[in-house]
This record gives C-alpha cells, sequence and structure tokens, in this order.
C-alpha cells in the first residue's frame, strides 16, 4: 500500500507509505524550523497534494536556512530530506539556480528520488498546459532575470526586439512592492493565443508579472513566440493594447 502525490488532482508520484510517512514527518519538522509552509498538504487517508509555487517558495526559505547553518551535525540530518525537496521542486518547477551554491544537494537529488519515479505533470491553466515545457520554463526565467536585474539590458535577455529597454526598466523600477523574491514559474493567469499573421501563425502569451511572496500583481507582461524565439513585446499596468 503505499501514498499517491497529487497537483491539481493529477497524480504525479506514489511514494510507499513508510517513506510518505517520513517525508511528511522530516517535511513538518522543517516547516515548524523555518516558521514557513512547504505547500504540501497531508497526509489524507492515501494523499498528499502539492502546491508548486509554496513548494519553490520552501525549497528557497530553506537554502537560506541551510546556509546560515553552522552545525554540519544539523546538515548531515537534513541532507536526505533538502534533496528529495530539490528533487520534487525541480520535477514540478523546473530548474533552480540557486541550486549550483549547493552541490551536496544538487548532485545528490537525482539518487535520492530517480526522475523515474515521478510523471510528468501539465502545471498552470488550460491556457498554460498546452505549451510546451521548455517554453514555459523559458519564460519564467526571462522574467525572473529582468528583475533580479542579472542582465544590463532588456535587449541583452532577449537578443533585442521588444519594448524599449528604457521604458520596461522605469516601469520595473516604478514597481510600488518590492520583489523581494523572483517569480519562479509561469504565473496561473497565464492567457496563450495562437495568432495568423501575414506572415504566418505566431504564438502571444499575455500574463500578470507573479511575486512568491506577494503574489499575482498589477504589473503585466506580453510575450512573442514566434521564429526569432520569445521576446517582451509589453509590459505595464493593466492589459496591452492588442488584448
Amino acid at each position: 500500500m503505499g501514498m499517491i502525490g497529487y497537483v491539481d488532482r493529477v497524480s504525479f508520484w506514489e511514494p510507499g507509505m513508510s517513506t510518505a510517512q517520513v517525508f511528511c514527518t522530516q517535511v513538518r519538522a522543517l516547516e515548524q524550523w523555518i516558521q514557513r509552509s512547504s505547500g504540501v498538504v497531508g497526509p489524507e487517508s492515501d494523499e498528499l497534494f502539492f502546491d508548486p509555487l509554496k513548494l519553490r517558495e520552501f525549497l528557497i526559505f530553506q537554502l537560506n536556512a541551510w546556509n546560515r547553518q553552522g552545525s554540519q551535525t544539523t546538515k548531515a540530518m537534513m541532507l536526505g530530506i533538502m534533496q528529495v525537496l530539490a528533487a520534487l521542486d525541480n520535477h514540478l518547477n523546473g530548474p533552480l539556480r540557486e541550486l549550483s551554491g549547493n552541490p551536496e544537494i544538487h548532485d545528490g537529488m537525482h539518487d535520492a528520488l530517480p526522475p523515474n519515479a515521478l510523471r510528468p505533470i501539465p502545471w498552470g491553466p488550460p491556457a498554460a498546459a498546452d505549451l510546451p515545457q521548455s517554453v514555459r520554463f523559458e519564460l519564467a526565467a526571462i522574467v525572473q532575470d529582468l528583475v533580479r536585474g542579472w542582465y544590463r539590458t532588456l535587449e541583452e535577455r532577449t537578443s533585442g526586439g521588444g519594448w524599449p529597454s528604457d521604458r520596461l526598466r522605469a516601469v520595473v523600477d516604478a514597481y510600488p512592492v518590492p520583489l523581494l523574491m523572483p517569480p519562479q514559474r509561469i504565473p496561473p493567469d497565464l492567457i496563450s493565443v495562437v495568432e495568423v499573421e501575414d506572415d504566418g501563425p505566431r504564438r502571444v502569451s499575455v500574463m500578470s508579472l507573479w511575486d512568491t511572496v506577494y503574489g499575482v500583481s498589477r504589473l503585466r507582461l506580453q510575450v512573442l513566440h514566434d521564429t526569432a524565439g520569445h521576446r517582451i513585446t509589453w509590459l505595464g499596468f493593466g492589459d496591452p493594447p492588442s488584448a
């Protein structure tokens, strides 16, 4: 007999009962340690429910606490559950840049929880589910890199095109809520449609900038996907003129 893990009522993980019980016990201990929800609910009967967005936020806060921890004994006791959480997060949300600084967690996560033990899952609303997973991750990365300022200009990040970078930067700088943490996954209100133009079909996505601390914001982003790649074509408050 085993447990079943779900995201939006879609099953993706079936750990054994003892594995699930140890997992939940350790997760609750970590929640108590950093006083933050993990996004893991249960067990309820033989079911576990995961919120991918909260799971990523929890893992990032947990990594911060891990890096401040001076006790090697404490780290040794935590290592296994940290590797399992990292493997689950990687499966549900894609690669996490912060893990590169923790090879002891990153390098062992797939040994702790092999990828073949997890089934693929299309997260997000139906409008987002039809986008290839690689495209959703790329969109999330564009927004994340923009907010964090890892690129000097928007053109450097998107290879040119799109909204003028000075206007884009001004909108981001004027955003009233400080983004303490960058968006880590495509927001749940993403709308993606295919438009037919003279030069053929192209996909346009409109979404809210998603912040893992404050939730969905009023700042809206439009991205054009075509043969040139993924380009930010509008960023502002409200909906773009063509939406």
